[in-house]
């Protein structure tokens, strides 16, 4: 008696749907390596801005609570930040975002203007005391900047004050989805939180808002 044995290859249908499901399944681990590489890039990056916090708290407490100051400064005298918080840290603070590929850029992380000595958006204000800001725990301090705003150390924000900073003009300086749906913010109490794009820019349209601004006081 013999016996016959049958071979059937795979039908076109069914190599079609097994190389779909391989796509998928591919697509997928991509996607969830992505979010996770994102995830800890903001991770980073929070921890970065909660060093310059700690440093900040730690210079003002060496210069009568002052906060530090920019480069707009320099003619009266003063250093950038981005050199007097360096001696607070052992020179391990680190500037830049893991996100930031901008070339030629040496630091992401820039200060909030209004919390420098007369900036020169509104020359007679000083907020560069922390006893001067009303809500510190509401107020920007440090925040991550837009692939297109090089070559500042700080925000120029104070040109808005006692008005409403436009939503495109805080975009063209602050990069508001760093971190795929969020970026991350050091306020002026010294903790970091990251925020969505709609949260931060419904705090700066809001009625009486210190997110930017950190008093309603123009006469400080």
């Amino acid at each position: 008696m013999s016996t016959s044995i049958q071979r059937r290859g795979f039908t076109l249908p069914e190599v079609l749907v097994v190389f779909l499901i391989i796509v998928i399944t591919a697509s997928l681990v991509w996607s969830v390596s992505r979010q996770l590489v994102d995830r800890s890039h903001g991770v980073k990056c929070a921890s970065n801005l909660r060093e310059i916090g700690v440093a900040v708290m730690l210079y003002a407490a060496d210069n009568q609570m002052s906060l530090p100051v920019t480069s707009h400064q320099r003619r009266q005298g003063g250093k950038s930040w981005t050199l007097t918080l360096q001696p607070y840290t052992s020179g391990t603070l680190s500037f830049k975002c893991p996100t930031d590929t901008v070339e030629n850029r040496p630091y992401t992380y820039l200060i909030n203007d209004f919390l420098t000595p007369n900036p020169a958006g509104a020359p007679d204000l000083d907020f560069s005391r922390l006893a001067k800001i009303e809500r510190p725990a509401e107020t920007m301090m440090f925040g991550e900047a837009s692939g297109s705003y090089r070559n500042s150390d700080h925000f120029h924000f104070s040109g808005y004050r006692d008005g409403v900073m436009p939503p495109e003009t805080f975009e063209s300086q602050v990069a508001t989805t760093a971190h795929t749906a969020v970026s991350n913010y050091l306020f002026a109490d010294g903790h970091v939180e990251p925020l969505r794009r709609a949260e931060a820019l419904t705090r700066i349209a809001s009625s009486g808002s210190r997110f930017i601004q950190p008093s309603s006081n123009t006469d400080p």
